[in-house]
């Protein structure tokens, strides 16, 4: 017994129409009445009666139908399992906010198409909520936010969790005192949304005094560049500015005890982790994260 017959078999009789079974698998409808035909002779069984130009399932029928369902489901979970530990290739889209493609995908994805030169990225500036929208369309197949999303069809891997820090550089800082740093330099703050945007507000409700002057960015990089050039103060996630602090190029001002912690996440159809290319890229993203900045170049 043929599996192509079973298949064709299985798709007339959920149909009862073999023309309408012939356009699915792209046959013609003499080559599926044949398929059908060859079964019967094997198995010495008709499978289908026409009664007033219509066709229905014989007992025989009926009986096959539920074998040949239970036997194709079971190739389509072979096929995935097997596809499942192919070697990764295609193509895949990554999107985040621009921090992340810059500081993190960046060196990660060069890092993993070493190992997998079939796979192609390709990696887009979004915002959160633009992100969470193009991977519940299956218009993205990675998202990175700042947050966590629940919903019954994504799942969401946890890559870390950082501190909101207010920070200047570290010539200003050493050359003014700190109520007038507060009072006189322009304060740059990050336009962001979702759960970073929520955040970065009550970090703001939080501080001891309001600025006289703000600039609202939308380039996170160019914030920072601008504090450490000295033309003004602003909000930054601890591990963006992790070796600017350490290199002296910028200093904390810590104003108050409580730490205001931001999340950052991984998210993408359930179904997708499954197939190997997202999975062994998703892996590596979760193992690199908090290794980025520590990745060798291309070579």
């Amino acid at each position: 017994m043929e599996l192509r017959h079973l298949k064709t078999f299985a798709i007339a009789a959920e149909h009862l129409n073999f023309t309408r079974a012939a356009e699915i698998l792209n046959f013609t409808q003499p080559t599926v009445s044949s398929q059908i035909q060859a079964l019967e002779q094997e198995l010495g069984q008709s499978l289908f009666l026409r009664i007033n130009k219509k066709l229905k399932l014989t007992p025989a029928g009926e009986m096959l139908q539920n074998h040949a369902n239970e036997v194709l489901l079971t190739v389509q979970k072979i096929e995935r399992e097997f596809a499942a530990l192919s070697q990764p290739k295609g193509n895949l889209i990554i999107a985040a906010a621009e921090v992340y493609c810059t500081n993190y995908l960046l060196p990660i994805t060069t890092e993993y198409i070493k190992n997998h030169p079939k796979v192609n990225i390709e990696i887009l500036s979004r915002q959160t909520s633009k992100v969470i929208k193009g991977i519940l369309n299956k218009e993205y197949d990675i998202g990175i936010i700042a947050g966590q999303f629940q919903d019954n069809t994504i799942s969401s891997i946890h890559l870390e969790e950082e501190e909101l820090l207010l920070v200047v550089s570290r010539e200003l800082h050493e050359k003014y005192p700190l109520d007038r740093l507060l009072a006189e330099l322009p304060f740059m703050r990050f336009r962001a949304d979702g759960d970073f945007q929520d955040k970065m507000d009550i970090y703001m409700n939080m501080l001891p005094f309001k600025p006289n002057q703000t600039i609202l960015v939308e380039n996170e990089k160019a914030i920072k560049q601008g504090i450490i050039h000295q033309k003004g103060i602003g909000i930054m996630s601890s591990n963006y500015v992790k070796k600017d602090l350490e290199e002296g190029k910028l200093v904390a001002l810590r104003l108050f005890e409580e730490k205001v912690m931001v999340k950052t996440s991984l998210i993408a159809l359930e179904d997708n982790l499954q197939l190997n290319t997202f999975k062994t890229l998703c892996d590596m993203i979760h193992f690199a994260w908090d290794k980025a900045y520590e990745l060798p170049s291309f070579s």
